[in-house]
């Protein structure tokens, strides 16, 4: 799934992220499948619009998402890593899941974890971070709480219609409590779940008996309303 950088959600979190003074963000969610990824994607997206040197980090090794890529750059960009998104496409300044054990360890530790995204902070003005699912829990993966303590401010992404209330607690607990994370909201992925207009309208194209003119009128009424056509 691909969210558009100027979407009025993915600006919803910029401005949030933005107005408490974080640099460094990350992305996180209760269970693999929410769209944490496509949320950093997103973000780091909108950060570059904004003009900021960004870096999207990918330490989401239960479903990794980017892969490394060597671009002809010019020699004073010869040490800017690249990674290419596998399902758009898309290019951004960053690092890929690591492959070597040794780094994996030291992503695991939060103190050096921490150090490391302070010297990547010397390069780069913003820092987006996918993570695994802080529920997930498995010797492979980071930790994503680790994470969540390393960097300024963690978005947590919910998936409406799938994710449990008491994961959501049991979530937001691990990152305020065990972590001492500064968790800056919580994003409701509505992907499952329809609108009320898209459902009138799916309804409407059921009226077979009455004319193809008076369906594309009442469909268009229909979506046009705001009300119909909020998330809930």
């Amino acid at each position: 799934m691909t969210i558009p950088a100027t979407h009025t959600e993915i600006e919803q979190i910029y401005l949030n992220a933005e107005m408490q003074g974080c640099r460094s963000i990350c992305i996180t969610a209760c269970n693999s499948g929410d769209g944490s990824t496509s949320i950093a994607s997103s973000l780091a997206e909108r950060y570059i619009l904004a003009g900021y040197r960004t870096l999207l980090v990918d330490m989401n090794l239960y479903s990794p998402s980017f892969s490394p890529i060597e671009l002809p750059i010019r020699q004073q960009d010869a040490e800017m890593p690249w990674i290419e998104d596998r399902r758009s496409r898309r290019l951004f300044c960053g690092y890929p899941v690591p492959q070597d054990q040794g780094t994996m360890l030291m992503y695991k530790d939060p103190t050096t974890l921490k150090n490391i995204v302070a010297q990547w902070r010397d390069k780069f003005e913003r820092i987006v971070i996918d993570t695994s699912p802080i529920l997930n829990i498995n010797r492979g993966n980071i930790p994503a709480q680790c994470v969540a303590s390393a960097v300024d401010g963690t978005f947590l992404v919910v998936l409406s219609g799938t994710t449990l209330s008491h994961q959501i607690e049991e979530a937001i607990d691990i990152l305020g409590n065990a972590a001492n994370a500064t968790v800056l909201g919580t994003v409701l992925n509505t992907r499952d779940q329809p609108t009320l207009a898209s459902e009138i309208c799916r309804e409407i194209d059921r009226l077979k008996f009455a004319p193809k003119k008076i369906r594309v009128w009442l469909k268009r009424k229909v979506s046009n309303n705001r009300f119909l056509s909020m998330q809930v």
